[in-house]
């Protein structure tokens, strides 16, 4: 019998603005229920950068960063699961409690007492990680560990704003503001679902991305909102609003919303923004926002990407060893990647210690 690993590296990020550290750390034995997981991809989200800055407030450092991920189980709490010994999974992030009504709603991504893998409990910015089963989603074919490890997120965000809260259908409109990691993969998943897609941001080169990804129209958000409607033919159905801590974004996103059109935020920011009564009633709008993504999106987008509907290529061309992770945010902070991925490769006995 093979034996399991004792101790395994990890980054900690160890203080609001504090300088991450590559450590040496036990590696926990899982219990009935669990199982152990060989990390072999992590993506670095803005989640991430959000965690450093003490986005999430009092209480969430110290911590290991990191929700996006794909590995490999290699052990498991109970022998009636040893079926999934050996199958690589990608990793649903949210633990709820056992018996959550919003859970059996289908509504697994929110509610009262869920703890967040890389934000609550401790991540997968590390070589190992223990995980409850039912958080893992199995992977069948074999996928690139990268590309699962982005689906989780990057994908499986903009499928939930647009499918489970949005309802976008065939032919209708949609607008999307902000073209980074989630924006640009919005623009492709609005695409496969049949609609115009709009995308409005920043930059010729994430401009220019949209149209490879099927934007049939893109415009600069300084266009201002009255060129943007005009340019989408007069009515917007779907407003989809993804640059965090930007207010002016915020307000754009109604400006540009059509009558009864769905305005959704993915992005957040801690400020408020004025909005009036009469923009609301008298075209019928609806405010909504989309948090994070389950178990079934992540299925979902996995199955696109398996077929050729949906790429990957754009958010996984930017690797790092995992003791670059610190390089890896900072580039994201930079806006010069859409994502960075992390992987183990060149992890070396002793690392971090």
């Amino acid at each position: 019998m093979t034996s399991l690993p004792t101790t395994g590296a990890a980054i900690v990020m160890p203080a609001e603005g504090g300088p991450l550290r590559l450590v040496q750390r036990p590696v926990d034995t899982p219990a009935a229920g669990e199982a152990l997981v060989r990390i072999e991809a992590c993506g670095v989200c803005g989640s991430d950068a959000f965690l450093q800055d003490g986005g999430f407030g009092p209480g969430s450092l110290p911590r290991v960063p990191g929700h996006e991920a794909a590995g490999v189980v290699i052990a498991v709490g109970d022998a009636q699961d040893a079926e999934w010994i050996g199958r690589q999974v990608a990793l649903y992030y949210i633990e709820g409690p056992a018996e959550s009504a919003w859970a059996e709603a289908g509504h697994e991504n929110i509610g009262p007492g869920i703890q967040r893998m890389g934000v609550d409990v401790d991540g997968a910015f590390a070589q190992y990680v223990v995980r409850r089963i039912t958080t893992l989603i199995p992977v069948e074919p074999r996928m690139d560990p990268a590309s699962v490890a982005v689906a989780t997120d990057a994908l499986a965000t903009p499928y939930h704003a647009l499918t489970a809260i949005a309802g976008l259908a065939s032919g209708e409109t949609l607008a999307i503001i902000g073209l980074g990691g989630i924006g640009s993969n919005a623009v492709q998943i609005g695409r496969h679902l049949g609609a115009k897609v709009v995308a409005v941001g920043r930059g010729e080169a994430k401009l220019a991305q949209a149209r490879e990804l099927g934007a049939a129209i893109t415009l600069h958000s300084s266009d201002g909102p009255e060129a943007i409607v005009a340019a989408a033919g007069g009515q917007i159905d779907v407003v989809l609003q993804c640059v965090g801590e930007n207010t002016a974004m915020d307000r754009l996103a109604i400006d540009i919303a059509g009558y009864r059109a769905r305005v959704v935020f993915i992005a957040v920011s801690q400020d408020d923004f004025p909005v009036r009564s009469t923009e609301l009633v008298w075209r019928e709008l609806s405010l909504k926002g989309s948090r994070g993504f389950t178990r079934e999106d992540i299925r979902e987008v996995l199955a696109l990407v398996a077929s050729g509907d949906l790429t990957t290529d754009h958010l996984t061309r930017n690797r790092r060893p995992l003791r670059e992770a610190a390089e890896a945010i900072a580039d994201l902070r930079a806006g010069t990647v859409l994502r960075t991925v992390l992987t183990m490769d060149d992890l070396r006995e002793g690392d971090g210690q």
